[in-house]
């Protein structure tokens, strides 16, 4: 992740790319605190998931961004929080959605032995464990409910 974050970002700068560039300056910036976090110094490598955790972290704080912007009727800001949040999530496994997502909780519902909204934790934790990263965890837990309530 961080060979391809770095190369991405050379690519960006040779191409004068000034928003791409700023994003995934950032993006290896937090990538780096996130190693001297961890104890690894900043030239440290993280795991996959600590990589991925990093930019689901960076997508989420630009997701809230934009709500943020839009209730105060700053579309424009809103607008470049998306179009960055679109810089970001190539770096992002593709998620599960629609049937995809549907089939997953259904198998993860059986697996866990859940039979109702109290049980929404476990289901949870047996869809992280089977798919990890490639679950949005507000829309897997929202289907979750429906099917179990």
């Amino acid at each position: 992740m961080l060979t391809r974050l770095q190369a991405d970002l050379k690519t960006a700068m040779l191409a004068k790319d000034a928003p791409r560039t700023q994003v995934l300056r950032m993006a290896l910036a937090a990538y780096k605190n996130e190693a001297v976090a961890k104890g690894l110094g900043p030239q440290g490598t993280l795991t996959e998931a600590d990589a991925l955790a990093v930019f689901k972290r960076l997508v989420k704080s630009r997701e809230d961004s934009v709500a943020q912007f839009e209730k105060v009727g700053q579309t424009d800001r809103a607008v470049l929080e998306r179009a960055e949040i679109e810089m970001l999530k190539p770096y992002l496994p593709a998620l599960l959605e629609g049937p995809a997502l549907e089939a997953a909780v259904r198998a993860a519902i059986a697996q866990s032995g859940a039979t109702a909204k109290r049980d929404l934790g476990l289901v949870m934790k047996a869809l992280q464990a089977t798919h990890g990263a490639a679950i949005d965890g507000k829309a897997a837990s929202a289907l979750v409910q429906s099917l179990l309530g």
